[in-house]
């Protein structure tokens, strides 16, 4: 059997019962404490910290009473179970004064004992469980943030490079915003060339944190040969798409190790950049301050930056590429405009026009941010923009004249199909969403827009086609976050829920703890006509005087009060238990009042409280839990009971007489409950407030504030409703109102 993580005091004079409560404790709790008297006690609870204490009341030096007195100064929440040989009701409520979670009267019950002793562990780990799941969440809170921080900066750069195109500036800007999202120390980009005929890599771009020195000075980092040593397995790996990560006291070799830390790199993160399908060079993040494992979502980001990076630089040589070839283009057409400039005028004025519409042309076409190409109408490329080529992954003469479908993904070509020549009549089509594949196994969702136009006297089909990736992986992101969010909701509920029944049943406890004495009376009173009876019994007995028939109502007689007595008990177990479950059924309100008050009455008696009843002994069924609706009748009379005795402390009038009555009433459908006390009273601040959680005017030892709380949820789960009219210094009336069947 394993132990509980957990550590117990017991404190006990005799050696004999301290071994064996000590034997019994160390079956269930890891760590076992002792001591012989009070002071001895307090000593070891001062040096331990024990999460329970076991303890007798008559202790050598310090009693056990005053011995947790003194505890309770110094931690208030400390579980203390109290042994004594000795039965009074004064120690009792010593006992529950000082706080205790369990009382035992001696010869102690070892089962009694044990099971005591297991409620209040299991307490304790069902504590540090709840306060371990706060950290965690708390963890999971700042983990998300920081990811919805990082995707708004991969937005933001995304935007950055789409929109102002690839510049050192906006390189560095970039570096700056993922650096400091990520929390690295360095961050950095390497670019691959040739020095003096030979294929290298240098780093070309850097950030680096405060406190962080940087590497820009450093010659090791610049016209690195790819044959170098220590540089050559990285690049196998980087030029096959493969990330680079670990710790470099752990997870690289010599000489790769020397040269890291030589940069002060504890750990590191290197991903590839690619052009199309050529390796350009890589990005890398360093941590100098403490070695740290990459997340999936930061590798996951940093792969989209460097896609990002790699599409800008991309589309940076294409633009210089299209320059090229528009300026050669340009000088053929001047060449060939003066071999012709002996044409006809017609000819030059024809060929002025098309010069211009072919330069106003090019620059709506190729200066576009979507995709646009011209297909006829079997589907084949006539035209493409910069933009189109980009976005395929292919130069243009490796395009055009090819199936546009062919470069769709097939789950997608019918429906593509479709818009190019499914419709000939229709001239404005759907748009649709589809896939393509590009070359280095990227998959781009791309948006289709189609328009019939004529071009040549032929039938054919505009398309302008928007990349639409971003907005798809995000939508995916955000799809994911809400289902992640919706588990999260319902498993709170579901510890909130837990959470309630603690409570409720904590507000049973300090109820049944307050209504102790009444109980003992109760008990003791059929106790004692036990006594008598059987007293007379003996007697007539030891005279010859007993016959049958007197024998026989004794034992009746006696037999009633041990019915009372087991009646008594039997209720205050089932309202005390925990009910996981509650099933509401028909109940007589009047049958619950009177257990109530069989609770009660005596507890009243003895503190002078006149406590005025209905006398109506007609049923009145209602439709609630039973136990439910005692647990709030309760309440309501604890806090009546306390406020007229408040008043009474404080009341300079003689005359003065402590009441509270019971009203109950009826209409044709609800059931009316009026608990009023000529107590203390509350001020209109104080009487809107009342029904909040932990929200108390009595002292710490007085009330804990979840009564009227626990009392309002109660008769709102019966349909019901619940509140209070007061005047302060003249009493508070509470009402309840349930409806009847």
């Amino acid at each position: 059997m394993s132990v509980n993580n957990v550590s117990v005091l017991v404190v006990e004079s005799d050696d004999i019962l301290r071994a064996i409560y000590s034997r019994l404790v160390a079956a269930q709790a890891k760590e076992v404490l002792t001591a012989t008297n009070g002071h001895e006690g307090f000593q070891v609870y001062k040096a331990k910290k024990p999460d329970i204490i076991i303890t007798d009341i008559k202790l050598p030096v310090i009693n056990g009473i005053d011995m947790i007195k003194k505890i309770r100064h110094q931690d208030k929440n400390v579980r203390v179970i109290m042994m004594s040989a000795f039965v009074e009701v004064k120690y009792f409520i010593q006992a529950i004064e000082t706080g205790v979670k369990g009382f035992l009267t001696k010869p102690i019950d070892s089962a009694k004992l044990s099971k005591l002793l297991m409620e209040q562990i299991y307490e304790i780990l069902l504590e540090r469980q709840i306060e371990e799941e706060g950290r965690k969440r708390k963890e999971a809170e700042k983990a998300r943030e920081k990811s919805d921080y990082i995707l708004r900066i991969l937005s933001e750069t995304t935007a950055l490079f789409l929109q102002q195109g690839i510049t050192d500036e906006n390189i560095n800007n970039t570096l700056k915003l993922i650096g400091k999202s990520t929390d690295a120390s360095r961050l950095y980009i390497f670019r691959k060339h040739r020095y003096k005929k030979k294929e290298v890599v240098s780093q070309v771009y850097e950030w680096v944190a405060d406190g962080i020195k940087s590497q820009s000075e450093n010659t090791l980092l610049f016209n690195v040969s790819v044959d170098d040593p220590a540089f050559v397995g990285w690049v196998e790996k980087l030029s096959t798409g493969k990330i680079i990560q670990g710790d470099v006291a752990t997870d690289f070799d010599e000489p790769q190790k020397s040269v890291l830390e030589a940069q002060d790199i504890l750990s590191i993160l290197v991903i590839p950049i690619f052009i199309q399908d050529d390796w350009w060079g890589f990005i890398g993040l360093d941590e100098c301050k403490s070695v740290r494992k990459w997340s999936e979502f930061e590798i996951n980001a940093m792969k989209l930056v460097a896609h990002n990076i790699g599409a800008a630089f991309y589309r940076k040589n294409v633009e210089y590429q299209l320059i090229s070839l528009n300026a050669d283009l340009e000088n053929r057409v001047k060449e060939r405009t003066r071999e012709l400039e002996i044409e006809v005028a017609e000819r030059k004025y024809a060929e002025k026009l098309l010069r211009e519409s072919e330069e106003k042309y090019r620059l709506i076409f190729e200066n576009a941010n979507d995709g646009i190409l011209l297909v006829d109408h079997k589907g084949h490329i006539l035209m493409v923009n910069p933009r189109m080529v980009e976005v395929i992954g292919l130069i243009p003469h490796k395009v055009i004249g090819k199936p546009f479908c062919s470069f769709i993904d097939e789950a997608y070509r019918e429906p593509t199909k479709f818009i190019i020549n499914g419709n000939e009549k229709n001239e404005t089509l759907n748009t649709i969403d589809v896939t393509l594949t590009q070359k280095n196994k990227q998959i781009r969702w791309l948006e289709l827009k189609p328009t019939r136009i004529i071009w040549d006297t032929e039938p054919a089909t505009l398309i302008f086609v928007s990349d639409i990736t971003l907005r798809k992986t995000a939508q995916n992101e955000l799809n994911r976050l809400n289902e992640h969010l919706e588990n999260r909701i319902n498993e709170e509920v579901r510890k909130v829920e837990q959470q309630q029944q603690l409570l409720i049943q904590k507000s049973k406890l300090e109820s049944m703890g307050e209504l102790a004495a009444g109980l003992a009376h109760e008990i003791n009173q059929p106790l004692g006509g036990i006594s008598m009876g059987l007293d007379n019994i003996l007697y007539k007995l030891h005279e010859n005087e007993l016959s049958n028939d007197y024998l026989s109502k004794k034992v009746s007689t006696l037999f009633k009060d041990i019915e009372r007595i087991r009646t008594i008990i039997n209720h205050v177990r089932v309202f005390s238990r925990s009910q996981q479950n509650i099933q509401k059924e028909k109940v007589d309100f009047m049958r619950i009042l009177d257990n109530t008050l069989s609770l009660v009455q005596q507890q009243f008696d003895n503190e002078n409280i006149i406590l005025s009843v209905p006398d109506n002994e007609k049923p009145v069924y209602i439709h609630a839990n039973e136990y439910r609706i005692e647990q709030v009748l309760l309440n309501l009379l604890s806090n009546a009971k306390y406020a007229v005795n408040k008043k009474a402390l404080t009341n300079t009038d003689a005359s003065y007489v402590k009441r509270v009555d019971i009203r109950v009433t009826s209409d044709n459908d609800k059931l009316f409950i009026c608990v009023e006390d000529n107590g203390i009273g509350m001020e209109i601040e104080v009487m809107n407030k009342i029904f909040d959680p932990f929200y108390s005017t009595k002292d710490s030892e007085s009330g804990t504030g979840i009564g009227l709380s626990i009392s309002y949820g109660i008769v709102k789960e019966s349909n019901g409703k619940i509140y209070a009219q007061s005047v302060h210094g003249k009493g508070t009336s509470m009402f309840v109102e349930l409806p009847l069947i």
